[in-house]
């Protein structure tokens, strides 16, 4: 069955979705009234890195507490891989294709599209943000809705804030804002880390934090290319060598010690909102707004070209000691639930626990929805090609279908022109190294069905955001950091 409300329901949440919040009385599917909601997201982190989430090395131990106390959904999916089109996606709780902000940065969201924050003000909350990334800049209206937005790389370095994109300063904002708050209110706040977006390189003894531990595999050779500034696929640019290394294990090591010293960061943060007796009263949670291709697929220190997991998977933990209990949810999830979600816990009162085209994973976090063996999907976008011509997946837990309308990708991901489908199998093949569409046809025909039929019911979008210009006007200290990124030339 598809999981997507209809196209009536679709119209009607666009032109009344204040009638989905008219009852704000009291908690929502279990949560205690007027709980407080802390987001915390880390750009460009790979699920597969953290250890709560299988990876070897000791990255994350912060984060495996979160997990281990609460829920951990195993198989979320991002509907883009790139932050501005996957936190308009998070925040709109609509698809890419739908609310047409796509392949890069750049693009304001519309104010006619509600957002999270403005839809949690509405409920009495006072509203918070203390953002990294100039990809969410107010510029592109990312700040709908909150009463504070903190835009770090806008901010002039100072003694206590040497550099204040870093996790350490967005931390010290952070606590800041919360110490600060107006205790009359619950609160929303949202806390983006920037760290371990490339260059990864995390300040002072954390730099290295594994490189040369007993995990440690220099691995292949990159090759690095002396004519070009950037480069992903095959190849690195000059400008993109760290400490004239070649080595790739050399890089993951780096990516996964910012991973490190992020984690350190978050529990810094933890520990005030334990210190400030909240944490009975607050759902903390946490996710990512896509991965990081470390030289998969010969892609290398990047992400929003391909639609492989590396890019896709992201981890996804809601924790609320004393209200949810801790458990381990397998089948895959998109993140465009999250802001439904986090309306419930709110107090909303969601229609069939839809908002906009996001339904709500509340009723998973009190155990009362079991896992349907593989039968639930995920539906996710990527990629550079033509307007509406993008890569498209559709996932269940095991198999994952993807579509290449462009010969181009079709090239890439098949290794021929007119073939459009790559089926991979998760389970036996986690790296998607070997399509299996010829293996498993009946598979592969049935996803590539419900994959038409999700593109055909749409979202009435209340503006065309197709025509508007990418990396238009901007204050130019977040086009400077926006190009330091690599998102811009």
């Amino acid at each position: 069955m598809l999981r997507s409300v209809s196209h009536t329901v679709l119209h009607r949440l666009v032109l009344l979705p204040a009638l989905l919040l008219l009852c704000a009385c009291g908690g929502g599917r279990g949560f205690p009234e007027h709980a407080n909601i802390l987001l915390i997201t880390v750009d460009t982190l790979r699920a597969d890195h953290l250890s709560s989430y299988g990876y070897p090395r000791p990255t994350s131990p912060v984060i495996d507490r979160l997990a281990a106390e609460g829920v951990r959904f195993v198989n979320p999916t991002v509907q883009w891989p790139k932050t501005g089109p996957s936190f308009a996606s998070m925040f709109t709780s609509t698809y890419p294709k739908d609310n047409q902000i796509v392949r890069k940065i750049g693009i304001p969201v519309p104010f006619e599209f509600k957002m999270l924050a403005e839809a949690m003000r509405d409920l009495g909350y006072a509203t918070h943000a203390v953002v990294a990334n100039g990809a969410v800049a107010s510029d592109f209206n990312f700040h709908q809705g909150f009463d504070t937005y903190i835009e770090t790389w806008k901010m002039e370095p100072t003694e206590l804030l040497p550099d204040p994109t870093r996790a350490d300063a967005i931390t010290k904002l952070a606590i800041s804002v919360l110490e600060r708050r107006d205790r009359d209110r619950p609160f929303f706040l949202w806390v983006h880390y920037l760290d371990p977006h490339a260059p990864y390189s995390a300040p002072g003894d954390h730099k290295e934090h594994f490189v040369g531990d007993d995990l440690y595999e220099p691995g292949p050779r990159i090759e690095i290319d002396l004519t070009k500034q950037k480069r992903d696929l095959t190849a690195i640019g000059y400008e993109q060598v760290l400490d004239g290394r070649d080595e790739l294990g050399y890089y993951v090591a780096r990516y996964d010690s910012e991973i490190a010293y992020n984690d350190a960061q978050i529990g810094e943060l933890l520990k005030v909102v334990e210190s400030e007796g909240l944490r009975g009263r607050t759902l903390v949670a946490f996710t990512s707004d896509h991965g990081e291709s470390l030289g998969d697929h010969h892609y290398y220190f990047d992400h929003g070209r391909f639609a492989f997991q590396s890019c896709l998977w992201v981890p996804l933990i809601f924790s609320f000691p004393g209200v949810i209990e801790p458990q381990v949810v397998e089948d895959p999830v998109e993140l465009m639930s999250l802001a439904p979600t986090l309306l419930e816990a709110a107090g909303a009162r969601l229609e069939n626990g839809v908002w906009m085209q996001g339904r709500s994973l509340a009723p998973r976090l009190f155990g009362l929805e079991g896992d349907g063996q593989g039968q639930a999907y995920a539906f996710a976008e990527a990629g550079y090609g033509r307007q509406g011509l993008w890569l498209r997946v559709a996932r269940t837990r095991r198999f994952k279908l993807i579509d290449a309308q462009e010969g181009g990708d079709q090239r890439w991901l098949t290794g021929e022109i007119g073939k459009r489908y790559a089926l991979f199998d998760l389970d036996a093949d986690p790296g998607e190294t070997v399509n299996v569409f010829d293996d498993f046809p009946e598979e592969g025909e049935r996803l590539a069905r419900l994959l038409d039929r999700w593109g055909q019911v749409s979202f009435d979008p209340m503006v065309d955001t197709s025509g508007a210009e990418e990396n238009g006007d901007m204050d130019e200290r977040t086009r400077e950091q926006l190009k330091a990124l690599g998102y811009l030339q």
